[in-house]
């Protein structure tokens, strides 16, 4: 039995374009991001590094938008031309953003080949890991059915924490009230936010100081990683003083799983801003 041609898609929320790999059939939608009347994409080229540079000199507040219709149409067709029969399509949660919504509509106007969404309820570098794994797959002749079956285990054994050192652009973006803001840098309280099991992000707990923040974040991946099967990722905006004694920390809890540092995409800090750091985990 002939096997089908599996094109992977995935869009620049996932990190992907920081990720070494050789899978020519894996492919990226880019999620443009706006400061002021500047537009940011093309990731893949130039690895967010306009956007973080043009965020350290504004005041302004960073947006993003989702993949329209249109785009996504655009590159189902694309691919169909590409000789591909099937793609497997891998958007950032649907609780963060409307691209998942706006991929089922595409996949209504497209014909001659056959397509896949899937529900990630992931972002980052786990929806990166969850597409170089699809992509590995489709390279070895694997069945879509196959594939997608392995990206909901890999989903299901996911998480990420986040913390950040400055709340101010998670008031800027209506996430944290101005009142609360006050109160916490008084208090110098600092929330973790979690990528949940349902996708959404979400503030779990507040510690009190950014480096108590980081170390029960450690302590809930510890509690919750497999300790034989896990890979643990750490998620940076801004290559400093904290991000060297994170990876200290998490080096020195888990001697025994594989540690990959990525840095957060564009699509993200827009909103956490450039003091984020996080860690999580995929099982394998």
């Amino acid at each position: 039995m002939k096997k089908s041609k599996i094109a992977i898609l995935t869009d620049s929320s996932s990190s992907i374009y920081s990720m070494e790999h050789d899978y020519e059939h894996l492919f990226m939608l880019d999620l443009p991001c706006f400061i002021g009347d500047r537009v940011f994409t093309n990731f893949m080229k130039n690895k967010d590094e306009e956007f973080y540079e043009a965020l350290r000199n504004s005041n302004e507040i960073a947006k993003t938008s989702q993949a329209s219709i249109g785009e996504i149409l655009q590159m189902y067709e694309q691919l169909k031309e590409l000789g591909y029969e099937e793609v497997i399509y891998l958007p950032i949660s649907k609780e963060i953003s409307g691209s998942y919504g706006n991929a089922i509509q595409a996949k209504e106007l497209v014909e001659g080949i056959a397509v896949h969404v899937v529900d990630t309820k992931r972002t980052v570098s786990i929806l990166g890991a969850m597409a170089l794994e699809a992509a590995r797959m489709a390279s070895e002749g694997y069945t879509s059915e196959e594939i997608i079956n392995r990206m909901y285990y890999m989903r299901d054994g996911s998480t990420y924490y986040f913390t950040v050192n400055d709340l101010t652009p998670l008031v800027k973006n209506g996430r944290l009230s101005n009142a609360k803001s006050y109160v916490a840098n008084i208090l110098k309280i600092k929330p973790i936010i979690q990528l949940t099991p349902e996708g959404k992000i979400t503030g779990v707990e507040n510690v009190r100081t950014f480096k108590k923040a980081l170390d029960r974040m450690i302590e809930l991946v510890n509690e919750q990683v497999n300790h034989k099967t896990g890979h643990i990722h750490i998620a940076f905006a801004t290559e400093d003083e904290n991000l060297e004694l994170f990876k200290e920390k998490v080096h020195e809890k888990f001697p025994h799983l594989p540690i990959k540092v990525f840095k957060i995409p564009a699509t993200v800090v827009a909103h956490t801003g450039l003091s984020a750091l996080g860690v999580g985990y995929v099982n394998y």
